[in-house]
This record gives structure tokens, C-alpha cells and sequence, in this order.
């Protein structure tokens, strides 16, 4: 049970925490929706089909979110709690670094499971779904086909042209080639037309074009006067896109134990799949360590009147070795796969620093106190 000092402890790191995730999980956000925008809007979709797409994007941002902000909060919390001469007052009540580190590990070990449930869960289910929606807006003709001044290419050997749209999926100055068959090209131009989607399927009605055929045998022009055509789409369409996931995109046991079609594309092997499986593992320990980490760096000095700027950047610094670390290891892990282990150096290495500093902290203590 957690007495009523820890839970004040926990109090003092949770509250920042909250406030630097929501912060830096916003920008982060902002700044990988932005590029969606032209796929959504591009495909002719809503807001709320917006907001959708964006949601996916949420569990990778508090993948790198997460870990700052528990390092951040947790440099907020104990610089503050340090400088108004609480964490002083502690010490002084007999309270040893080690025993201050409890609440610190436990909210570490909170920040832990939650980077867990994000990294091995919330993430590949969610930009799997991302990746599929995105395919499913390149692939949809219906929502893409029509988009004025431009020449579309939907398939190999047809072209479109629209000079003008609107909203109700009218058309004006139509021009469509057909050279799928290169010995009987077709070319249909209308001055008005029209995209209509039924159980038929879907279809591009022209009204007041003509039709202009020029087969190779005979290289003779042929132009018929139509007041009104319907130009089936059908075999336009392309098929729902079938994606081969990433492994980012992949769970934890699929990576662990990659199957024989996961690798048959030939883009990824063995040591791409281990290195994300190991990456998805150690990313929630660097949570666990970086609070630590925080906790060591702001007591390994003593007390400082003038503050504690400079253990505040030592504490940065360490906290990016570790976070690179992990990037760093991740590569060479992809060359070779036997070499998983080295990706929990990084995290180990940052709690072994972190348990020196606190007991070099209690030396100084021991040393004050003498």
C-alpha cells in the first residue's frame, strides 16, 4: 500500500505528466495529419471521415509522446519539489534517495504498462486500419475520378479530361480516350456529362458528343453524333487493395514468429521482424528509466540555491541517449537479427546510471549530514 507521502509524491508527477502528453501529443498529432488532408480531400470524403483517419494516428503519437513527457513531467516535478525545499524536507525527515525513488519507479512502472498497451496493441491494430482506409480512398474511381483541369489516368490506355465539376457531380467539356485496344482507339468528347453510381454499377452518361474511331487496319476516321451515351465504368474499377503490412503494422506474436508469407514480397526478413518485435518491447522500459533517470540527476548534487539548471540538461541529455539508443540498436538489429539483445542496452544502461546518481546521492546526504 502506498502511504499518504507517496501518493502526494505521485500526485506532484502525474499532474505535469497529463499536461506535457496532452502538449506534445497535440503537436506531434497536428503535424502528421496535416499531409492527409490532400488524400482526404482529394478522394472527395468528410470531416468526420477526416477525423476518423486522424484517430488512427493517435496511438503512434503517444508511442514517442509518452516518454518525453514522463521525462519531462518528471524533471518539472522534482526541480520544483526540490527548489521549494520539499524534497529537502523529506531527506531531512530520514528519508533516503532510494526511498524517494519508490514513487518515482512506481510512476515509471505506470507510464510502462501504458506504453505496453500502446506499443503492442493500440498501434499495429490502428495504423493497419490507417493503412487499408488510405488504400481504400486511392482505390475508390467513384470518390477520385472526377477532378477538374486535369488529365486522369485511371488505367493503362485511358485518359480523362474535365474542363469543369461540380458538387453534383456534373460535368462539363468531357474528354475521354480509350487506347486499351491500340488497334481500334476510341476517343469520346460531350459538352455536358454526368457520374452516376446504381446497383448497375457505375456510369459516365455524355450528352451532345461524338465519338471519334480510328482503326489501324483501314486508318479510317469515323465520327458518330450522339445526344446522349452511357459509358460504363465497371472495368475501370480496380479491386480493393490488398496491402502487405509492415512490420510496424504487425502484433507482437506475428513478429516474434514471422510466417513464410510474411516474408515471401521478399521486403522485409527475419531481422526486420525481430528488430520491431524488440523495438515494441524495450520502448516501454525507456519509460520506466527515464524517470529514474530524472530523479538521480536532480539529487546527485545536493541542494542548489542557484538551481538546477545544469542537472536538469545532464538529465535531457541522458534521456535522448537512451530514446537514440534505442533507434540506433533497432538498425543493427535489421543487418543482423542475432544481435536482438543489444536493443535493452540502452534502457539498462540508463538504470544503471540512474541507481549510480542516486547513490552517489546519498553519499552527499551522508557527507551534509557529518
Amino acid at each position: 500500500m502506498l502511504n499518504r507521502l507517496n501518493r502526494y509524491f505521485l500526485a506532484q508527477l502525474i499532474g505535469p505528466f497529463g499536461f506535457f502528453s496532452l502538449v506534445i501529443a497535440g503537436i506531434l498529432w497536428l503535424a502528421q495529419a496535416l499531409p492527409l488532408i490532400d488524400n482526404v480531400i482529394e478522394s472527395g470524403q468528410s470531416a468526420i471521415v477526416f477525423l476518423e483517419i486522424t484517430s488512427y494516428l493517435i496511438p503512434r503519437v503517444l508511442m514517442v509522446a509518452l516518454p518525453i513527457s514522463a521525462l519531462a513531467a518528471s524533471l518539472y516535478a522534482l526541480n520544483k519539489l526540490y527548489t521549494e525545499s520539499e524534497l529537502v524536507v523529506m531527506m531531512t525527515a530520514g528519508l533516503s534517495p532510494m526511498a524517494l525513488a519508490r514513487p518515482v519507479a512506481i510512476f515509471g512502472t505506470m507510464i510502462m504498462v501504458l506504453m505496453a498497451v500502446v506499443t503492442l496493441y493500440l498501434v499495429p491494430a490502428s495504423q493497419t486500419r490507417l493503412g487499408q482506409r488510405l488504400a481504400d480512398f486511392r482505390s475508390d474511381f467513384a470518390k477520385t475520378l472526377v477532378k477538374e483541369g486535369q488529365f486522369i489516368h485511371p488505367v493503362g490506355g485511358v485518359t480523362l479530361f474535365i474542363k469543369d465539376t461540380s458538387k453534383a457531380g456534373e460535368m462539363a467539356g468531357l474528354f475521354l480516350s480509350d487506347r486499351r485496344d491500340e488497334a481500334n482507339p476510341v476517343i469520346y468528347t460531350a459538352q455536358k456529362a454526368l457520374l452516376l453510381q446504381d446497383e448497375g454499377g457505375i456510369r459516365i452518361v455524355m450528352v451532345d458528343g461524338n465519338i471519334q474511331y480510328l482503326p489501324t487496319a483501314t486508318a479510317q476516321l469515323s465520327t458518330v453524333h450522339f445526344d446522349q451515351f452511357s459509358y460504363d465504368l465497371g472495368a475501370l474499377l480496380s479491386t480493393p487493395v490488398e496491402l502487405a503490412r509492415t512490420p510496424f503494422q504487425r502484433f507482437l506474436p506475428e513478429l516474434l514468429w514471422p510466417s513464410d508469407s510474411m516474408m515471401a514480397n521478399g521486403l522485409w526478413d527475419k531481422g526486420d521482424f525481430l528488430a520491431e518485435a524488440n523495438h515494441k518491447l524495450a520502448m516501454p522500459l525507456s519509460a520506466l528509466v527515464l524517470p529514474l533517470i530524472s530523479l538521480g540527476a536532480i539529487l546527485a548534487g545536493g541542494f542548489r540555491r542557484g538551481g538546477f539548471m545544469g542537472r536538469v540538461m545532464g538529465a535531457v541529455v541522458l534521456g535522448l541517449f537512451v530514446q537514440a539508443g534505442l533507434g540506433i540498436t533497432k538498425s543493427m538489429v535489421q543487418t543482423n537479427a542475432g544481435l536482438y539483445l543489444i536493443m535493452y542496452l540502452p534502457a539498462l544502461i540508463g538504470l544503471a546510471i540512474a541507481l549510480l546518481l542516486l547513490r552517489h546521492a546519498g553519499r552527499v546526504r551522508r557527507r551534509v549530514a557529518a
